[in-house]
């Protein structure tokens, strides 16, 4: 997409050259360190962190994997004292390792697979997740120093879950969506995202390696505090399709980041550029630290 841009650019420049000299100068911006950490009840806490790139940068298989920050002393406390987390890369773990990493984090398999990506963890069980705790993330890197806060709030159930065809005619039953309903507890500010993973299928598709969470997948609890509130997914399921599905609940702030971010991605960004418009939780840097209250159900197609 950059490059037909970039073209199309040069194409209208040429068009004006007969009249005009023009100069285009784009302008330098200092790449920044990009966090994509997160914590659940159970888990240790895992940070992605990668330095932002040019516009026009090439984005192939070694830019990726140029673009991971390996010397970084990455420490998360939860009032404990801060423990130090560590640097884990594909290349050093078994093909099991890699697919629990993958399914874990959400990063697509084939991109493991072609990069060496490298994640900030832990196996010390000191620093698990637990439902009310609050963890403070610190970065330093160079001169950079980054910090962040966030509390894993308490899950929020699922008091229903279902599949229901689109029906664009009478007699379609090909695809639907899946939906779900809610028992808000009061008190402004809660806030959810789905995702969701398919295990089993007859419809064709490969099953999937890890969850994924579509546009408009997030949302908070302004117009129906403390009510019943029903919604379905955004994505496309078939009759036949097992499905499991990720409920989180996240604070507001880590709210705010997913919907802009959301926003970000429809318009064509990502974290790996310039996420200008994404509402980061991170000083010092972009990016989302998130403590997340975790509801898993199950739910077949039919």
């Amino acid at each position: 997409m950059f490059r037909t841009l970039f073209r199309s650019l040069f194409a209208i420049l040429a068009l004006v050259a007969c009249e005009k000299d023009i100069t285009v100068e784009l302008p330098f911006t200092v790449p920044q360190l990009v966090v994509e950490g997160f914590i659940e009840p159970g888990l240790p806490p895992f940070v992605i962190l990668t330095r932002t790139q040019g516009y026009f940068d090439p984005l192939d298989a070694d830019a990726v994997a140029a673009g991971f920050v390996r010397d970084a002393l990455v420490t998360v406390d939860d009032g404990d004292g801060p423990i130090a987390l560590d640097l884990l890369c594909t290349t050093t773990l078994t093909e099991e390792q890699r697919a629990l990493l993958a399914e874990v984090t959400g990063v697509d398999p084939n991109l493991i697979a072609q990069v060496e990506l490298c994640i900030y963890s832990t196996t010390n069980n000191s620093i698990l997740g637990a439902v009310g705790r609050t963890y403070h993330l610190r970065i330093e890197q160079g001169a950079d120093v980054l910090t962040s806060v966030s509390t894993i709030p308490p899950p929020v159930p699922l008091d229903s879950l279902w599949f229901q065809p689109r029906m664009l005619t009478a007699d379609d039953d090909s695809v639907g969506f899946l939906w779900g309903r809610i028992e808000d507890p009061a008190g402004s500010g809660n806030a959810y995202r789905w995702y969701d993973r398919r295990i089993s299928t007859r419809s064709g598709e490969d099953d999937e390696a890890v969850y994924r969470s579509g546009a408009n997948n997030t949302f908070i609890d302004r117009y129906f505090d403390g009510g019943t509130y029903r919604f379905n997914t955004n994505g496309f399921r078939f009759p036949g399709d097992t499905v499991v599905v990720h409920f989180v609940s996240i604070g507001e702030a880590e709210y705010r980041f997913y919907r802009s971010y959301e926003a970000n991605v429809a318009s064509g960004g990502d974290l790996l550029g310039t996420p200008q418009n994404a509402q980061s939780n991170i000083q010092g840097g972009l990016g989302i630290w998130a403590g997340r209250g975790v509801h898993t159900d199950t739910v077949v197609c039919q």
